[in-house]
Formats: C-alpha cells, structure tokens, sequence
C-alpha cells in the first residue's frame, strides 16, 4: 500500500506516452480497465450506471475522496448480515471453509496485452475486502496475490500489494473479494495495470491482431480422462502443476505406495468415515497414495455432495468426465464460478446430468456462462428431484418456461437473469413448497406484482423473497404476500413504484419477520412503520437507507421496542443527524447502526448521471 505521499501523484500515473526499460527494450505502460468482462453482483441496476460494475472502466472519478459516491463499483453485500439472514444458504462441502472464502468477483481487461509488474486498486469506501488477483493465462487462470481479508479504516487507499512475476503476458485480471470484515459497502474507483508490453505483441496488436487467438487454441490436446482432476486439485491448488513422476519401463517391482502403519489395519468402512471430511483436493491426494487408498478414495459415496466453486479456475471440460464416473449417488452440485473462457462447454455439463443427475436435490450455477438452454432442460429432465436451484446472474437463456416441469424446488435463486413474467409465474404454480426466491435485479420481469400475487396464492410456506431493484413491483403485489404467514424475509429495496406508499406494510403478517429491506422507498413514512412494530417482535435487520420521510421518533420507537433488532440502516434518511445516531450507537450497542459516509471536499459537482442515492 502507498503512503499519503505518493496518493495525489498517483492520480497520474497514467500517461500517454510509455516509458522504456533499456534493459530488455520493452515498452512498461500503465493502463486503466478498458471493459468489464464479468462480475458476480453489483448494488447497481441493470437499466443505471450508479453503483455499477462498469464504473470500474478508465480513470477514477473519486479518489483521493472518501465516502459512498454512485460513480463507483459496489457489491450487494457487506459484513455477516446476509450469512444469518433467513435466506442464507449452507456450504456443499464446508469442509473447503479451511481456505480464504471468496464471496464476489469482478472480471475486467485492458486494451494492451503486458506482462504484470503491478496491479493497483483505488478503493474509496471501506477498504479491504480484496483476498485475491488473478491473471488470464495461455489457458487457464494464474494466481497473481492472495490475502487475508481485512478492514483498514476510514481513509481511501491504493493497495497494491506484491504480485508474482508472470512469464506470459495477459490483458484480464479477476478481483474475488470478501466482506466479512467490513461495517459496511466497499467501493472500488478504479484498478490500473502497470506492466511490460512484449515487442512483438505490440507490434501484432498494430496489425488488428486478436489477443484471444494468442490463447485459444482448437488443435489443443484433450487430456486423458482421469488425469487432468487428479494433476490440477492434487498439487497445490494456487501452484503450478506438479507433474507425474514416470515410473522407469524396466522396473518389474510395482510400487504400492509408503507403509501405512497401523491404519492400513483399520476396516474400510472406518476409513471411508475419515474421508468423508477431505476435501476434493485432499481426497485426490489421498487416491495417490497407493492403490488401496486409490480405490477408497473413489468411492461413490465420498461424492454425495461437492462443491467445485474453490477450484473455478482450473476445472475444465474433462474434469466431468472423471467424475461422472464416481459421481453414482450425487445430491448436491456447485459449479458456480467454473466455465470461464470456454473452460467448460455445455454439452460436457448435459452429458453429466444425464449420467450423475438423477439423485441432484441441490443444484448451483451461479455466473456460469456455459448454462444455456440445453442445460436447462437437461436439468429438467434429469434431475426432477431438485429442491434447490441456483443460477445467479445467469444470461443469455430463453427457454426458462421449461423449469416449471420441476415440482419440488423450495430454493429458487434467480438474481439478475433474463427471465420473464410468463416463465416466473408458471415455475411459481408450480412449486406450492417453495420456501425462498430471489428475483432481484430481473429486467425481463415486466410485471413483477404477477410473480408476488402468484406466491401468495400458491407458496404458504414461503420464508424469504427478494424483488430486489424491481421496478415494476407496486403496493398491489405486496399486498399478495399478506397470505404467506410464514415470511420471515422480504426485500423491497429500490423497488420504487412499491415506494409510493407505505400502507402495504398493515398487510404484511409480520409476527415472524427477521429481516425487511426497504432502501430507497419514498413513500414509507412513521406511521406505516409505526402500525407494523406490534405484529415484528422478531425484527432483527431493519434498511431505512434513502427513506426520507422516517423521522428519529420511529426509529427510537423500533430500537426500544425491537428487543432482538441487530442492524438498522439509516443512511440518506434526510431527516436523522449524524449527532442522533451517535446517540443511538451509544444508547443501544448490541445494534448495529448504518449511516453512509460522504467526504466534504469532493472537487466537483457529480455528473447529472449520478445522484447519492440514484432514485431514478
């Protein structure tokens, strides 16, 4: 990280004209992200530029200010509150917990092909969530920096920390990030790449030279089967590969492996029950030791449940095809993440439901980009016992209609995909035991009071749902979740046409809700609250953010009487004073109590685009 010092000057480190190392006439240039590939969530909306994961393109509009400013790239979450939320979801394999968990990602490149020498972030807003950098390689993905997340105060920063020195070049780098430490929204102004350009790939890219002909290659060789899972989870899994050691062709003893000792004495079964808590790397280890610990490690039972999400950069194509092999009572898959850059193609994914999906009751694919419409239905066909569904941030499918032939979802997560109206409703009738949705953030969605109306006729036991950044969402579909007497859950934020009265609240049946997000919703005034506290005893995470017309008499009113209140959102609610929710911290510390941050000095006016909160 750079001192204070060096913090204006590095405003300027992008220049026109490159500077060259003498020593190995290489051109060094420093560039800001030129697109955004990809990113797993973003606070913003579809259909705005505020908040969003494309802000991240060229310079930085903020720094050396520190505050919540909407020309930024923010994620949807911070801190622990969505992991004990009524909707949070549990780890396949929590044993893969031992390593930094990544909880978002972005996915940027710049227009010049280098080889890194530095990899610089300009954070804003709460610092630190940054546990790794990643690089595109020839044809999979290089580890760059990893870290433990942390939490580096209130003052903006340039974090470039030490990367490993590539020997190939490359224009893409993914962010992961996790927020567990963080008080509130991190905010990211910009990332800048410094490196060195090769002679001869500046002087193709002159030319129009594709830099992703440079790295895909058709003619690659297939791996055997069985060898690429074992190669790349076996070693080190941020490592390079560490290669088989050929056994000599005139050796006539085989080599069955080191002694195991007494433990070699126990019964299979004993050791089947140890390996049930490896994890996918360790028990890959483990089939390496000698055959009979090979043949154990195999076991179909062993891949009841896995989650390759940890492993998205190096699990390709063939990996399926090892484990389908072994995958003979599979219920719960995590592919999230995994498919980047052609690693996995959609016909390897059907032709694995097809033989490992019958059994499937859990089921994530979030970002991936190989599920396309002969995926859903191959999960349709195959896996008709599926209770959880995950496909966030999703694109580029039409057929989601076919989903409704599932009958026993109680998990549906379908966040920023392109579903529409007919297909929501029908998957809605069709699964009378869903218990948790999410359709935030859904453009297609043209009509989202049909989806809410839906589930309160059909769904009784509905426990969570998220409509949020719905725009078409009004009072009248939230008065349909009035019959789902078990709603523990609901998220409204920025659904602005529901925010033109608060009145809907009365419908709620509210005695056993935990959790109710409400940012940015005009309309919401003390006495809509105020008719809501008696039936909310178990309010445990409250967001007033943007409520404009909540005054400090309510908000006294839900912390005396909230006895198992834990976060309260105030930011942006024009009427509460930072000197009041001093007070309120001080009177209540078991409370978590938010109020977004803007520094004093910002230089300029905003750009129109932008407002703090964008309401529009």
């Amino acid at each position: 990280m750079q001192s204070a010092s060096d913090v204006i000057s590095s405003l300027f480190w992008f220049k026109d004209d490159s500077d060259v190392d003498d020593e190995k006439e290489q051109q060094i240039i420093e560039q800001f992200v030129h697109h955004v590939e990809d990113f797993s969530s973003q606070y913003g909306s579809e259909i705005s530029v505020s908040y969003t994961a494309f802000n991240l393109r060229g310079p930085p509009s903020n720094f050396p200010d520190y505050g919540d400013y909407p020309q930024a790239f923010v994620m949807r979450t911070y801190g622990t509150w969505w992991e004990e939320a009524p909707s949070a979801q549990e780890d396949y394999m929590p044993q893969n917990a031992n390593a930094i968990t990544s909880q978002d990602f972005v996915e940027v490149s710049f227009e010049k092909v280098v080889y890194p020498l530095e990899v610089s972030i300009f954070e804003t807003y709460n610092p630190g969530a940054l546990v790794r950098i990643w690089a595109r390689g020839p044809s999979t993905w290089i580890l760059l920096w990893e870290g433990e997340p942390e939490y580096v105060g209130d003052t903006p920063r340039i974090f470039s920390p030490p990367i490993r020195q590539l020997n190939v070049p490359t224009r893409i780098l993914r962010l992961e990030f996790n927020h567990k430490l963080l008080p509130y929204y991190t905010e990211l102004d910009a990332v800048l790449l410094r490196g060195k350009q090769p002679p001869n790939v500046a002087k193709n890219m002159r030319n129009n030279f594709s830099y992703s002909s440079l790295f895909y290659n058709k003619s690659q060789p297939v791996v055997e089967k069985g060898q690429l899972l074992n190669r790349i989870i076996a070693s080190n899994l941020h490592e390079a590969l560490v290669p088989q050691i050929p056994t000599p062709r005139n050796e006539k003893h085989i080599d069955t492996g080191p002694p195991l000792g007494d433990f070699q004495q126990l019964p299979d079964e004993t050791i089947l029950c140890v390996m049930k808590y490896l994890d996918i790397q360790s028990l890959c280890r483990c089939a390496q030791v000698n055959r009979h610990f090979n043949r154990l490690a195999s076991d179909s039972i062993l891949y009841r449940s896995i989650d390759l999400r940890p492993y998205w950069h190096c699990v390709q194509s063939q990996v399926l095809i090892t484990l389908s092999m072994r995958c003979k009572f599979l219920q719960k898959l995590d592919l999230s993440w995994c498919g980047s850059h052609r690693m996995i193609q959609a016909n390897y994914v059907v032709n694995f439901l097809k033989d490992s999906g019958a059994e499937l009751t859990h089921l994530r694919m979030n970002c991936c980009k190989f599920v396309d419409n002969s995926v859903l239905r191959a999960i349709v066909d195959t896996s008709t016992c599926l209770q959880e569904l995950c496909l966030r941030s999703v694109v580029g499918c039409s057929d989601w209609v076919c989903l409704s032939s599932l009958r026993k979802l109680k998990r549906l997560d379908l966040y920023r995909t392109d579903i529409t109206t007919p297909a929501a409703v029908a998957i809605v009738r069709s699964n009378p035991g869903l218990r948790h949705l999410n359709v935030g953030s859904c453009k297609m969605i043209s009509s989202m009071d049909e989806v809410a109306i839906a589930l309160g006729a059909n769904c009784p036991h509905l426990v969570s749902v998220d409509f949020w950044k719905s725009y078409s969402l009004t009072p009248n579909g939230i008065r349909a979740l009035g019959n789902c007497k078990k709603l523990q859950e609901l998220d409204v934020g920025w659904c602005l046409q529901a925010g033109t009265s608060g009145e809907w609240l009365a419908w709620l049946a509210g005695y056993e809700l935990r959790k109710l997000f409400l940012g940015a919703l005009r309309g919401v005034g003390d006495r809509d609250l105020r008719a809501l506290l008696p039936r909310a005893p178990k309010l445990a995470q409250l967001d007033l953010l943007g409520v404009r017309a909540v005054t400090p008499d309510i908000c006294d009113s839900i912390l005396a009487e909230c006895r198992e209140l834990r976060l309260l959102d105030v930011s942006f609610c024009d009427q509460i004073q930072e000197s009041q929710v001093l007070e309120w911290r001080e009177q209540y510390p078991h409370v978590s109590i938010k109020r977004s941050f803007q520094s004093a000095n910002l230089n300029m006016a905003p750009n129109p685009l932008f407002l703090a909160p964008s309401l529009e």
